[in-house]
C-alpha cells in the first residue's frame, strides 16, 4: 500500500529532480537511464564498449586541449589507434605538480562553465582544478544508481552528515529550499559537541531518514553517543547508511549497523575522480567501468 511519502519520493525522482537537472543543464537523468541498462551487460560488452568512450574521449582531448595536444605529439600517441585501456601506459603521468604548473592549458578550448573545485589537501597542499557539466552528470547518475541498488531513491529522507567546506558553505537560501523539496538535511560533522550530538540525535529521531549519508567515523561516533544516552536509532525505518571519504572498519560497520538498524553501503571516490566504486547488497565493490578507469 502507498503512503504520501512513496508519492511525494516518486514526484521528486520522476519530476521535480529531473526538472532541476535540466534547469542546470546536467544530463543525468539520461546517463541514469544508460547506467542502468549498461549494469547488465557481460564483460566483454563493457569492455568493448569503455573503449570505444576512451577512444573518442583522448580523440577530443587532443584536439581541444593544449597541454595533452603536446603531451600526445611528443609520445607519438593516436588516440585514434587505442585498442585496450592498456594503451594509456604509453603517456607519461599526471602529477599535481604537472597540473598546477599548465592549469589553464589542461582546460579544453570548447569547454564553458566550467567550476572551479578543490581537493581536501590531506596529503599536503589542496589541488585546484575545474570541473564541466558532463562530469558533474555522471558522478550524480553514478550515486543515483547505487541509491537504487538498496532501494532508495532521490527524495526519500536523507540525512547526510558530511563537513566538506563546499557543502557547507553553499548553503543558501535556494539550496536549502531545495533540500527541504528533496527531503534531505545537511549535519555538519565536524561540530560534535555532547550538546550537538544530542541535537543530531533527536534531528535524525524527528526526520526518520529513509537512508543516511556521511563519514563512516561520524556515523559510528553518533551511533555510540546515542546507546550511551539511551536513545534508540533502529526503531526509525532507515534502509541503508552510504559512507564514504574515510577507511570502514569492521567495528564501524557493526556500530553503524546495530545503532540504525540497517545495512552500511561503502564506497569509494575522490573529488577529483569522482564516483569510483560502491558496493552493492550482495556485498560485492563494483567499480564503475561505465565512465572510469581503475
Amino acid at each position: 500500500m502507498s503512503t504520501s511519502k512513496d508519492v511525494w519520493t516518486r514526484t521528486v525522482s520522476r519530476l521535480l529532480f529531473p526538472l532541476h537537472e535540466y534547469v542546470k543543464g546536467h544530463s543525468s537523468v539520461a546517463r541514469l537511464r544508460a547506467l542502468e541498462e549498461s549494469q547488465w551487460w557481460d564483460r566483454e560488452r563493457i569492455d568493448a564498449e569503455r573503449v570505444k568512450r576512451l577512444r573518442a574521449m583522448l580523440g577530443h582531448v587532443q584536439r581541444h586541449v593544449p597541454y595533452f595536444r603536446k603531451v600526445f605529439a611528443e609520445a607519438c600517441f593516436d588516440p585514434a589507434g587505442v585498442r585496450s585501456i592498456v594503451d594509456l601506459a604509453r603517456l607519461p603521468f599526471v602529477t599535481k605538480a604537472l597540473i598546477r604548473a599548465h592549469t589553464d592549458a589542461l582546460k579544453a578550448d570548447d569547454a564553458n562553465a566550467l567550476k572551479r573545485y578543490n581537493t581536501g589537501g590531506s596529503s599536503g597542499e589542496p589541488l585546484i582544478f575545474f570541473i564541466g557539466k558532463d562530469r558533474v552528470s555522471h558522478d550524480v547518475a553514478a550515486k543515483w544508481r547505487a541509491m537504487r541498488w538498496w532501494g532508495v531513491d532521490i527524495g526519500d529522507p536523507e540525512i547526510v552528515i558530511w563537513g566538506s567546506p563546499i557543502e557547507l558553505g553553499a548553503q543558501d537560501r535556494a539550496r536549502l529550499i531545495r533540500d527541504r523539496l528533496l527531503r534531505t538535511k545537511l549535519l555538519p560533522a565536524f561540530e560534535m559537541s555532547e550538546a550537538k550530538l544530542d541535537e543530531f540525535v533527536a534531528q535524525i529521531r524527528a526526520m526518520r531518514p529513509r537512508m543516511i549519508f556521511g563519514y563512516p567515523s561520524a556515523l559510528a561516533h553518533i551511533a555510540q553517543h546515542a546507546k550511551g544516552r539511551g536513545q534508540r536509532l533502529d526503531d526509525l525505518g532507515t534502509k541503508v547508511a552510504f559512507v564514504t571519504s574515510e577507511r570502514l572498519y569492521d567495528h564501524q560497520r557493526d556500530q553503524i549497523a546495530e545503532a540504525f538498524g540497517c545495512r552500511v553501503a561503502n564506497g569509494y571516490g575522490g573529488r577529483d575522480a569522482g564516483f569510483i566504486a560502491h558496493e552493492c547488497p550482495e556485498g560485492g565493490i563494483h567499480i564503475s567501468a561505465e565512465d572510469i578507469v581503475v
